[in-house]
């Protein structure tokens, strides 16, 4: 366990939803563009997955996956193995219809009881796909509360992972009895910061040797922390507005996901795990030899 603490730890993440989906006014349910058509396309979303599931399966890298329920039942019914292709990842809840749960983008904020029949629908229908204990939620477009956090925990899920934080430790929540494993956004040797989603490398914002070494550099000062990875399948082939990639593009944007993941897992003070292992292991070193917490426990956090 002394080894396992000296690590930093680094989980490997999908938001598995519809191409390019975007939130619209007075709709509870995203769409993908264009919005006036009313409907949620996969196509990409699909080519997505399987591309990155043979990548992981090629450097023998666990996942954790967050499905939306309804991209999932789609995805299902082109992919009857589906539950097989993902048996080796984690499979995580990213609600039902990427609903706007505060309501910010669609003008319909959902109250705690619309909540709690959205997130226990979704689970019912990836229950019924992937028959997996499912214990990690993140929120659709990163929007979160109080509120919703402690529904999480009141569900019995154990983890969140919506919030963005320069701190890479997971937080005990007490209030939600929840834990948070954040997303970060931390500055590099350049001065410049490195966020989990990867879009800011695939736009040439960020080269490979930067987000790596970013990473890296984190080892050395916060053992036995959390760099989460994280983009959506469908970014391989489109960008957010839903324009399609030509295929020399697209084949930039999956060697840029295997060379950051060869060049992490070449790192021997990194060690890639999923997310539900990682939570886990904090309950197994919760506390130190003097009965001290090793991670914060707060009661509240901002989001």
């Amino acid at each position: 366990m002394a080894n396992e603490k000296a690590r930093l730890f680094v989980a490997f993440s999908l938001d598995v939803d519809p191409d390019s989906n975007i939130a619209v006014r007075g709709r509870i349910d995203s769409l993908s563009p264009p919005p006036e058509e009313g409907r949620a396309r996969i196509d990409l979303a699909h080519r997505g997955l399987i591309e990155t599931l043979r990548l992981l399966k090629r450097l023998n890298i666990p996942a954790s996956l967050f499905f939306e329920a309804r991209t999932a039942q789609m995805l299902a019914e082109r992919e009857p193995d589906l539950n097989a292709l993902t048996s080796l990842h984690e499979i995580g809840c990213h609600s039902h219809r990427h609903e706007d749960f505060l309501g910010t983008a669609t003008g319909i904020p959902i109250n705690r009881a619309q909540a709690k029949d959205i997130i226990r629908e979704s689970l019912q229908i990836l229950d019924g796909i992937f028959s997996r204990k499912i214990t990690g939620f993140r929120a659709p477009y990163l929007r979160t509360n109080h509120d919703l956090l402690s529904l999480l925990g009141e569900m019995g899920f154990t983890y969140d992972s919506s919030v963005i934080s320069d701190c890479i430790r997971p937080f005990y929540m007490k209030r939600a009895s929840l834990w948070e494993l954040a997303l970060a956004s931390l500055r590099a040797d350049s001065g410049r910061r490195v966020i989990s989603y990867l879009h800011p490398v695939f736009e040439g914002k960020r080269d490979v040797k930067e987000y790596v070494w970013a990473v890296g550099s984190t080892a050395h000062r916060i053992k036995g922390g959390l760099f989460i990875i994280a983009f959506h399948p469908w970014e391989l082939f489109a960008t957010p507005s839903g324009r399609l990639l030509s295929a020399e593009d697209s084949r930039k944007r999956v060697d840029i996901v295997a060379n950051v993941l060869q060049g992490l897992k070449a790192a021997p003070e990194l060690k890639f795990i999923r997310l539900d292992q990682y939570t886990a292991l904090c309950q197994d070193i919760l506390h130190d030899e003097q009965g001290r917490s090793r991670y914060p426990q707060i009661h509240e956090i901002r989001v």
